[in-house]
């Protein structure tokens, strides 16, 4: 790890396990955030029904609106 500060990065800065293993070496107790999901997000698109769906963005709702477009014509 060499920054230890975000602020000056232009990318963000995700935990990798070489990155956790470090930070244990260094006395850090590693816990990841409680908002993290353990879902990917086409999981849980297709789980919203067609109303909660319609709320989503388009640009993340577009495939899964396709994918139930295509369904109903097979």
């Amino acid at each position: 790890m060499t920054k230890p500060y975000q602020e000056d990065q232009t990318e963000p800065f995700f935990i990798t396990e070489e990155v956790e293993a470090e930070l244990i070496a260094a006395g850090h107790v590693f816990e990841p955030p409680s908002h993290v999901s353990t879902k990917r997000l086409p999981e849980i698109l297709a789980s919203l029904t067609g109303d909660e769906l319609a709320t989503w963005p388009s640009v993340l709702s577009k495939g899964e609106v396709e994918r139930r477009r295509v369904g109903q014509h097979r």
